[in-house]
């Protein structure tokens, strides 16, 4: 009786170890490889009116790991990704991390949101063009177009991430504030032939264990959270981000104030004779971006006005005025065009370019700007 209790305990001891000893020893960060095979024996010592006898080792008890698909998609990019009308190859960043315990292909798919909020709040209210989705080559970081060609992931490896790009072109007439919002879903694909997409993976759910064979078990998330893009356990997850158009936001006033008639500096009419005086504003006070390059042209009604030549402006003809003083310009009308002119580049136009390489301006988001000149009516 004393020796079948010793005997029972130490079987169980064994046999504890042995089960033990298997979940650890192959244990990695995505698990122990699909295919993996794993082989245990159970071994037994006693003894019989205490001389020990020899061991008894059980037939190996074996089976092989089967495939777990696990994917990450996520977005690297921390706020939504500011662009400008009419900007092209633009770029929303991803990676594709393969968390299952098999090398797999990954094919790329990108779903447009559809109003509702974005990834980073604001509401969704246009589609980019020209959209294209490529995976980081390697070669230089970040997209380049001339090297970032691959359109799905080939043959990735458990633990291991690659790189993804959404790629679009913005159209000239959106504005400021604008979201575009996009979704990148990965799904896992058969590793196969290198240089080959290979199709889906498909799960042995419907499959009655085989301790022999590999078989295939969805263990992915639901990546936006609804199950409207993606669901969990289907082989796939995505994750979601923005554009959101920066632009400047212009708009131009002209104003005249009478300065004085051939009769009174005091209380002057708009007389033949008299000098008025135009100011125009540009007001980008609402802008998100710089307004870069600007030029100004006025075309005059010369049959009815004449330039007036007055050096009212320190000296000169014409003030440019940025940003409440911040930057104020006096220019002068001669024919080295050194900020703008009257009729030099074109006939019968005043132009403000502010240099001689007429460069153009700038009005800062946020800010606005004046230009001044007088006229005198024929």
């Amino acid at each position: 009786m004393k020796n079948s209790k010793y005997f029972s305990h130490i079987l169980a001891m064994l046999a504890g170890l042995a089960m033990t000893g298997g979940m650890v020893s192959n244990a990695s960060a995505a698990g122990t490889a699909a295919g993996t095979t794993i082989s245990n024996t159970a071994t037994v010592g006693y003894q019989v009116g205490s001389i020990a006898q020899t061991p008894v080792t059980s037939a190996a008890a074996t089976f092989v790991v089967d495939t777990m698909i696990d994917l990450t998609v996520a977005t690297t990019d921390t706020a939504t990704v500011k662009v400008t009308p009419g900007a092209t190859n633009q770029v929303l960043q991803f990676t594709v991390t393969n968390t299952g315990n098999a090398i797999q292909d990954f094919s790329l798919t990108r779903i447009a949101q559809n109003g509702g909020t974005g990834k980073f709040g604001g509401t969704d209210n246009f589609d980019a063009t020209n959209v294209g989705i490529f995976v980081e080559s390697g070669a230089t970081p970040g997209y380049q177009p001339a090297e970032d060609t691959a359109t799905f992931i080939d043959e990735l490896s458990a633990d291991t991430a690659r790189t993804v790009y959404i790629v679009v072109d913005i159209a000239l007439s959106q504005a400021n504030g604008d979201i575009s919002s996009h979704h990148l879903i990965a799904t896992a694909g058969l590793a196969g032939a290198i240089g080959v997409e290979d199709p889906a993976v498909t799960e042995d759910s419907g499959t009655a264990d085989n301790k022999d064979t590999v078989q295939t078990v969805f263990a992915d998330g639901d990546g936006d959270g609804a199950g409207s893009i993606d669901t969990a356990t289907n082989g796939k997850h995505s994750d979601q981000s923005d554009f959101e158009v920066q632009s400047a936001t212009l708009s131009i006033s002209k104003l005249s104030t009478v300065i004085s008639d051939p009769f009174s500096s005091t209380n002057p009419k708009r007389i033949p004779g008299a000098v008025v005086e135009y100011t125009i504003t540009i007001d980008n006070s609402t802008g998100a971006a710089d307004a870069t390059s600007i030029v100004l042209t006025d075309l005059l009604d010369t049959t009815n006005l004449t330039f007036s030549d007055s050096a009212a402006y320190s000296g000169n003809d014409i003030e440019l005025n940025i940003n409440s003083g911040t930057i104020t310009t006096y220019i002068g009308t001669d024919a080295d065009d050194d900020g703008g002119d009257f009729g030099v580049i074109t006939a019968n136009t005043l132009t403000v370019d502010f240099n001689a390489a007429g460069a153009g301006f700038t009005v800062p988001a946020g800010q606005s700007a004046t230009v001044k000149f007088r006229v005198t009516i024929n």
